[in-house]
């Protein structure tokens, strides 16, 4: 039987922590992120733990938290960008892809902003993986919300009427 979690999927600045923070608030659910999760158990920024550990020690961890994921119910999920490649990803409960073109993206994000994506500072190979993943999150998704010129209230409204 499937779990009763929400997950948000989508590329880095889709805003899929505020919108599962905002979620989970309405709907009386307990808010998970995973990047969040990550730094504080290292106690360190997702760009510090990529150039300490590497990128596939970081993965490693993502796997670990797919799993406790998996394992409980009546969660709100943000994701990192690449959480969709953990094996066991469909376990997770009901995905919701965040749409929007990658030029949005870069726009939408301040410098301060990239420089916290490890993946994002190099804008030329942002839009690679950017383009690698998308037919992933649209494969991974039970629900596709686009994101562009909408705020907040007005995706909660219509990931609500959707779900």
């Amino acid at each position: 039987m499937k779990n009763e979690n929400i997950v948000f999927i989508g590329f880095m600045g889709s805003g899929k922590s505020s919108l599962a923070r905002a979620l989970s608030q309405k709907m009386d659910k307990v808010y998970l992120d995973s990047d969040s999760l990550i730094e504080m158990k290292f106690q360190k920024s997702i760009s510090e733990i990529f150039k300490i550990f590497g990128e596939e020690f970081f993965r490693k961890e993502e796997q670990k938290l797919a799993y406790l994921f998996s394992m409980i119910d009546n969660t709100v999920i943000a994701t990192g960008g690449g959480f969709i490649h953990v094996p066991n990803f469909k376990s997770l409960g009901f995905c919701i892809y965040l749409r929007a073109e990658f030029d949005f993206l870069s726009k939408h994000l301040s410098l301060e902003e990239k420089n916290k994506r490890p993946l994002f500072c190099d804008e030329i190979k942002a839009k690679k993986l950017y383009n690698k993943r998308i037919k992933d999150y649209e494969k991974k998704a039970d629900l596709i919300i686009d994101i562009e010129n909408k705020n907040i209230k007005e995706l909660l409204e219509e990931i609500i009427k959707r779900i």
